[in-house]
């Protein structure tokens, strides 16, 4: 279902953009919101091709509905044209379709905020666990009948301004599988098609999403478990010594390699009692608290401190690859340039990752430089 829902979100960008006289007659009716494309390489690019059906859904059927009727348009690529529009607008005034929209909007709304969140330069794992925990929390909160009507609910809003009804087209008898033991049990099909479109529908997209955030997102979870109390060192004033060093001990146990540690955690436990007097409410990030050592020249007083501090904050929340799947050597490397050499390609590679820097350089030294050593004739 999921597959050719997304089918049709295309099609109906395909078929507008593919024509000027479409596009003509889709901005009249939609000036605003306009269709988009998916991405192969961008998933936040399915919000974007879902929010101007989401929220113009009926300006996009009546663009479609009098593409269909203009009888201006003759000839076999005209009649093409308004038998695709009377087909799409049949497949996007189905009840399924509009529930489809609203679930998939929904969920991929509230995704979207966190992948934008986990983008931002100053966030912390703390922050980011947080996010990740809210997320979730309303992932599962939709996954219930509950949900499943408030859905419903807003879907039959856009019903009604197509004009059609808002119930559940029935779905093609399914033939009974056969068995293939004498002990296996019979599944039944579900016939009410509401049933069958909450359970292989709505259920399956949440448990997905809902299982994706607890995997990608487990090891971060676990880090924070870490490293959590040094996001709130001013508020250990509030707990006992022997609390602080199981805390300790804990990060010690994780930056330890064999015999190597990279802390002790009794100095490190003396070290966050004795600073937590010192820092004041608004003292509050693990980058303030390491600036406040800093300015009070503490570097050699707390050097476990210190160490916890910058190991803490040169963690990575997130990696390039959870939106862009291409890296910059498969833009440079074409078909084109499938003989290159591999210096050559190395050396492209650089020049695009170092773009900001290779633009700022002067190349007229280095255009001299190479002249002189291709010369042909030589200087004497």
């Amino acid at each position: 279902m999921a597959t050719s829902f997304f089918d049709i979100v295309q099609r109906v960008y395909v078929y507008f953009s593919s024509s000027t006289h479409r596009w003509v007659v889709f901005t009249s009716h939609q000036p605003t919101l306009t269709v988009k494309p998916l991405s192969e390489t961008r998933w936040e690019s399915r919000i974007d091709a879902i929010k101007p059906l989401r929220y113009e859904l009926g300006k996009v059927y009546d663009a479609l509905l009098e593409i269909a009727d203009d009888t201006s348009l003759t000839g076999s690529s005209g009649s093409t044209a308004r038998s695709d529009a009377k087909a799409l607008a049949n497949s996007v005034a189905k009840f399924k379709f509009v529930v489809s929209i609203v679930v998939w909007y929904n969920i991929l709304f509230e995704i979207n905020i966190t992948s934008k969140q986990l983008q931002a330069k100053d966030l912390d794992i703390h922050a980011a666990v947080q996010q990740l925990q809210h997320t979730q929390a309303y992932l599962v909160d939709c996954r219930n009948d509950i949900g499943f009507a408030r859905m419903l609910v807003d879907a039959a809003e856009i019903a009604k301004d197509l004009e059609i009804t808002p119930n559940f087209e029935a779905e093609p008898r399914l033939r009974r599988r056969k068995k293939q033991f004498a002990y296996e049990a019979e599944d039944e099909p579900v016939q009410d098609p509401k049933q069958n479109f909450k359970v292989n529908f709505f259920f399956v997209i949440l448990d997905t999403a809902i299982g994706s955030v607890e995997e990608r997102f487990e090891q971060m979870r676990t880090i924070e478990s870490v490293f959590g109390f040094l996001y709130h060192i001013h508020g250990l004033q509030s707990k006992t010594s022997q609390e602080i060093l199981e805390c300790c001990m804990k990060l010690e146990s994780a930056l330890q390699h064999g015999d190597n540690r990279d802390l002790v955690a009794s100095d490190l436990c003396g070290e966050l009692q004795s600073i937590a007097r010192r820092l004041s409410e608004e003292t509050k990030s693990p980058q303030d608290v390491f600036r406040f050592i800093l300015c009070q020249n503490l570097e050699d007083s707390l050097p476990n401190l210190c160490i916890a501090l910058r190991i803490l904050m040169t963690l990575p929340v997130s990696v390039a690859s959870g939106e862009r799947s291409f890296s910059k050597l498969k833009l440079i490397k074409t078909y084109i340039r499938s003989f290159m050499c591999q210096d050559r390609l190395v050396g492209l590679a650089t020049l695009s990752i170092e773009h900001e820097l290779a633009g700022k350089l002067d190349l007229k030294d280095l255009v001299i430089d190479f002249a002189q050593k291709k010369a042909r004739k030589v200087q004497f």
